[in-house]
Order: C-alpha cells, then sequence, then structure tokens
C-alpha cells in the first residue's frame, strides 16, 4: 500500500490497497531509519529498511522472559466454508472439506506469545466435557513447544455436564467472511464464575501478570429478551477493576458483545483502567456512535480516545493508525503488500499480541516517561504488531500457525510495502486521515 499523501489529486481502491496518487510528492517522515522522502522519489532499498522490527526483538528477547500474561477472553472451534462466486442465501453450494481449527480473540492472543517465547496463564471458555476442547489445548500445546515457553494449565478447562466449547461457523467468499457463533447459555453462566477464581488465585501470587489482554467477552453482551442470558459488560468491568490486578497492564480489543454497549458505557473504564485499546475503523465507529464528538471520522475518534487511552485503530488488510494517550498527533503502520491473503481470521489478534510482546520489551504507555521515548517505543511497538499480523494473513486460521520472532525475521526480510511510514516526530496529516476515511466510507 502507498500511504495517502498530502494534496493528492485523485484515490484509487482496488481489492489489495488504497493508493493516493500525489501530484507535488510531500515530504513523509520514516519512524525506522529517521528519514524522509517524497512519494515520487526513487525505490530504496526494501531489505535495508524491512528488517528491524524483528531483529530488534531478537536482540532484546530475554526482556520478554519473566511473569507470564494474563490472557482473558474469547475460545472457539472454527469450522469454515469457501464460496465461489457471489453469495445468495437462495442457493445451495458445495465445498470442499476444511480442518477444524482452534480460534478466538484470547486463544489467538495466547498462542501468538506463546510462539514468541513469552508465558502465558490463559483464562478460556473451555468445556472439559466437549471433545473437540482438544482442539485448543493441541494449538496452545504447539505453540508453547515452538516458542519455548509455558502456560498454566491449572483450572484451564470448566467442568460440567453437557456443557460445550463456543462453535463458530465461517463463510469466507474471496477476502470477506461472515461468522456464526454458538454460545451455551450454560458456558457463559459458568465462564463468569470460571473468571472468578483466576482472578482470586492471582491475589497476593508472587508472580503477577505484567500484561493482562483482554479479548471478547462473548457473555458480556446485553440480554436479548427478558429470560436470556447476557452480563452488559460486568465480567470485563470486574476483570479490569480486580485488585489482583493492579499493577498490571492492560491491552484490551473488545469483541461486537462489548463494543455495542457504546462508548458512554466504557467511557472512564478506559480512562481509568485500560492502557491501550484496539479497535478496526468499523468497530470504533459502531463504539463511538453514542460519543459526545461531531462526527465519526477518524479524526474525531482518535482525538476521542487519546483523552483516555492509547489507541490503535487497525485498517483491515491496510494497516493501523495509533495514538498515545496525551498525545497531539498519530503514527501509523502501512502494511506490507501480499500477494495473495489466505484468511485474514485473527490478523487484528496477531498484531495486538505483537503490541504487547513490545510493551514488554520496550514499555511506552506511562505518561510520566519521556515523550520521545514512548513516542519511538510505540512506533516500534506499531512496526512490529504489523509484522505478526501479515505473517497471521499468510496461514489459514488465527492460532494453527503461530510464528516464532526467527520466522518473523525471515517473512519480514522477504517481505515488500510502500514507504514511508509515520515516525514519532511527524504527525499523521489530517488530509491523510481524511483520505483514510474515504477509503472506508460504505
Amino acid at each position: 500500500m502507498q500511504p495517502p499523501c498530502a494534496a493528492a489529486a485523485r484515490i484509487r481502491v482496488t481489492p489489495q490497497f488504497v493508493v493516493a496518487f500525489d501530484l507535488n510528492g510531500p515530504q513523509l517522515f520514516n519512524p525506522i531509519d529517521g528519514g524522509s522522502e517524497t512519494c515520487s522519489s526513487r525505490p530504496r532499498d526494501m531489505h535495508s529498511m524491512t528488517t528491524s522490527s524483528c531483529q530488534r526483538m531478537i536482540e532484546i528477547r530475554d526482556r520478554l522472559n519473566g511473569p507470564p500474561v494474563l490472557t482473558l477472553g474469547g475460545a472457539n472451534i472454527e469450522h469454515g466454508y469457501r464460496i465461489q462466486g457471489k453469495y445468495s442465501p437462495d442457493k445451495k453450494y458445495s465445498s470442499d472439506p476444511l480442518p477444524r481449527l482452534a480460534g478466538g480473540s484470547s486463544l489467538n492472543h495466547a498462542s501468538r506469545l506463546l510462539a514468541l517465547g513469552i508465558d502465558v496463564h490463559p483464562v478460556l471458555p473451555l468445556a472439559k466435557a466437549d471433545g473437540m476442547t482438544r482442539l485448543i489445548t493441541a494449538a496452545l500445546d504447539r505453540a508453547a513447544t515452538s516458542g519455548g515457553s509455558k502456560f498454566r494449565r491449572k483450572e484451564l478447562e470448566i467442568r460440567g455436564d453437557g456443557l460445550t466449547t463456543p462453535f463458530t461457523t465461517i463463510i469466507r467468499q474471496a477476502d470477506s467472511r461472515a461468522s456464526f457463533n454458538e454460545f451455551s447459555p450454560e458456558l457463559m453462566t459458568r465462564f463468569s464464575d470460571h473468571v472468578d477464581r483466576h482472578l482470586e488465585a492471582l491475589q497476593g501470587s508472587r508472580r503477577p501478570p505484567r500484561v493482562t489482554m483482554l479479548g471478547h467477552v462473548h457473555a458480556d453482551r446485553a440480554a436479548p429478551g427478558k429470560h436470556d442470558i447476557g452480563f452488559s459488560g460486568e465480567i470485563t468491568d470486574r476483570i479490569l477493576k480486580a485488585r489482583a490486578l493492579t499493577n498490571s497492564r492492560t491491552f484490551v480489543n473488545f469483541g461486537s458483545a462489548q463494543y455495542s454497549l457504546g462508548a458512554r458505557r466504557w467511557s472512564e473504564t478506559l480512562r481509568d483502567h485500560v492502557d491501550v485499546f484496539q479497535l478496526d475503523i468499523s468497530e470504533a465507529r459502531q463504539f463511538c456512535r453514542d460519543a459526545d464528538i461531531c462526527d465519526l471520522s477518524l479524526e474525531s475518534l482518535l482525538g476521542w480516545f487519546r483523552e483516555r487511552c492509547t489507541v490503535v485503530v487497525s485498517l483491515e488488510r491496510f494497516g493501523a493508525i495509533g495514538q498515545l494517550a496525551g498525545s497531539s498527533h498519530a503514527v501509523a503502520a502501512w502494511p506490507y503488500l501480499i500477494d495473495s491473503v489466505s484468511d485474514s481470521t485473527g490478523a487484528g489478534d496477531a498484531m495486538g499480541a505483537g503490541i504487547v510482546a513490545s510493551m514488554l520489551a520496550q514499555p511506552f504507555e506511562n505518561e510520566k516517561d519521556d515523550d520521545l521515548l514512548r513516542q519511538k517505543n510505540f512506533s516500534e511497538a506499531l512496526a512490529f504488531g504489523r509484522v505478526c499480523g501479515a505473517y497471521a494473513c499468510t496461514t489459514l486460521g488465527g492460532a494453527s500457525d503461530c510464528p516464532t520472532l526467527e520466522d518473523l525475521e525471515k517473512f519480514e526480510r522477504h517481505m515488500h510495502f510502500h514507504r514511508p511510514d509515520h515516525g514519532p516526530n511527524q504527525a499523521v496529516t489530517s488530509h491523510e486521515l481524511l483520505l483514510i476515511d474515504r477509503a472506508f466510507e460504505h
């Protein structure tokens, strides 16, 4: 993808990327090497530009050792179908058999971190009575083996006759997908108690989690009917406000059950209990539909979030925009150009895991730290998260093929993308944010 450039003459949107054609070639800043260039300047050597993110993490990988990362939220069995041509609900389709895979936001987080060599304490909605649960535990085992890490196995599964692990059916058409989720009301109730038991176990622990990654908590939906199960955000609140996690940094990526409750529901929680908040651009717009802002433009969204916490807004396959809490400008992680996307499922989760790994090695979330250092570390975290998200697009499933740092370094070395990125001392312009808004108009 070529980044949108100031004074763009026109925009072209293709299935692979958005291109903004600039007539004047404005100056843009590169955060990795500190240089700048115009959009019309000659291409630079890609290999010299694209190895630093993973090499940096490999060089400081000893900082990844320590107490585990707590991952709470969704896990499910995924079964997918790929449809050729345009989908219509009144037709019959034939599909080649695809394997059932382990997925779900917090399983994806946990597996990606384990493969990077980071110990994890997973809290997931896994039913012991469901034989399909073994696919999820096997995914954790594979990731831990490849990364030389470990995860807490005690009370990993929820006991109870007849309980079933969540099941998701995914219908893929070209680069798009639709998901149909099945969740047992009984498991939703048991998961709330499951979370409480793990939080109680952490109280007074000698190894409290360094970072808490909170993903999709499906039980936190608003109850659809009078007699239906739905906790309306109560479980998420209990997690983020738990005394056991007082000294843990928090990275949050809400699912639809949580973000559909709206910005007013979560405004104070984000301000007081969240360090980094991640949503994609369409989710962020839905989340902020009841916020006190003039419109749902990307610039307005970033302005609302920066008064509460650091935010990362992913742009589907077009990279991500991030803004530190209290900062006056945003930074961008423009994407790699991937010839063929196998499956984008879990790419955002992979990006989040990469950002958290970078947080462990080079923190950026403490507003009392030096601003320039925070901006530098944040830019580097986005750059590493971009590598992790791009790699996920080349594999099938969110947790089935989790790379090590060496795998990512090799992948990054051979990838190409259109520079320049925006660095810690150069804001993404309002005009560029406008171009992104235009690209994501529906």
